[in-house]
Order: C-alpha cells, then structure tokens, then sequence
C-alpha cells in the first residue's frame, strides 16, 4: 500500500515504523507491546527488543537510541526505494556507548 500511494502521488504515508514492528513479529516472532507504551516497543522471550525502521527516503542507513531506554536487543529493519524490507537484530552490549563526535 506504502508502495502503491507512493508511485502515485510521490508522497510517503507516515506508516514505516508499523511496517518495520509488523516485520520484526513476523520474522522473528518478537511478541509487540501495546501502541505507546514505555520502554521497548516487544519481547523476543526474555529480551526487551527496541524496533527502528529505516525509511526508503532516509539518505544514511543509520538510527539512534535513547541510551536510557529499556531494551536488551535493537532490531534495525531496513525498506529501501525498492521498497524491499531487510533487518538486522543487534545485542544492546554491541552498541557503541557513546555517538562518535
């Protein structure tokens, strides 16, 4: 549907970071907490997954997050111009500790 509005109008819903949670439950069975809850955005067992979407007009392939958020897993779906959807799931101690300055 993202794809179809797009071709259409040039235009972009405002509906990735639903399409990159609905990528993460069905590929990695990650069970999504209710919409704006705190903390994570769902479970994956014992793990607190935080999910961030990388948008097919993003010109870096690249995300940011809260240090103090709750999560011990950052999963990173990717839709390219294609409008093909890739993924990345990531263990929080692998994470920088700081960003680069």
């Amino acid at each position: 549907m993202a794809e179809g509005y797009h071709r259409e109008t040039g235009r972009h819903l405002d509906v990735y970071g639903v399409i990159g949670e609905l990528f993460g439950a069905i590929t990695y069975g990650i069970k999504l907490n209710k919409n704006y809850a705190q903390g994570a955005d769902g479970r994956l067992g014992n793990d607190h997954v935080e999910i961030k979407t990388i948008t097919p007009f993003k010109s870096k392939d690249e995300v940011s997050v809260k240090v103090s958020g709750n999560f011990s897993k950052l999963l990173v779906v990717k839709i390219n111009s294609d409008f093909e959807v890739s993924s990345r799931m990531v263990d929080r101690s692998k994470l920088p500790k700081r960003p680069n300055l």
